[in-house]
């Protein structure tokens, strides 16, 4: 099973991701956000960052992360490429962000996100996996 998928959404980009766990669900989602915001294949890391998020509860751990990440790009202009969740329990995780100058990536970038919204913003358990569909405003 794929770890993520692109969906079709009404006015912006929805996405599906999948992970047997939070941390590799975590994973999958910004794998997908990072597959969104290039037009092909991500470049490789330049440096590393590491980075800690908390949230009150799993889905917004979920939510927090991307977000972080639309930080890097717009706030320090640097854009991700490539994430590694090293920690993570229902309220935090530790990630290593792999980055290159946004100005480095701007020819490679595709859709921008403008957002990462909490539309209809859950976890659920299918079978041994766990879901959450997030919607990026393009």
């Amino acid at each position: 099973m794929k770890p993520f998928e692109v969906l079709e959404h009404t006015a912006d980009v929805a996405l599906l991701a999948r992970g047997r766990d939070l941390c590799e669900l975590i994973t999958s989602a910004t794998a997908g956000m990072i597959s969104i915001l290039f037009s092909g294949e991500a470049p490789v890391a330049e440096q590393w960052l590491d980075r800690d998020v908390e949230a009150e509860a799993a889905d917004l751990l979920v939510h927090h992360a991307l977000r972080e990440l639309l930080y890097l790009m717009e706030d320090e202009g640097l854009a991700p490429v490539s994430v590694e969740v090293t920690a993570c329990s229902d309220s935090a995780a530790t990630m290593r962000i792999g980055v290159i100058p946004r100005e480095a990536a701007e020819p490679l970038l595709g859709a921008p996100v403008k957002a990462v919204t909490r539309h209809a913003l859950g976890i659920d358990q299918d079978g041994e996996w766990l879901t959450t569909r997030i919607v990026f405003d393009v």
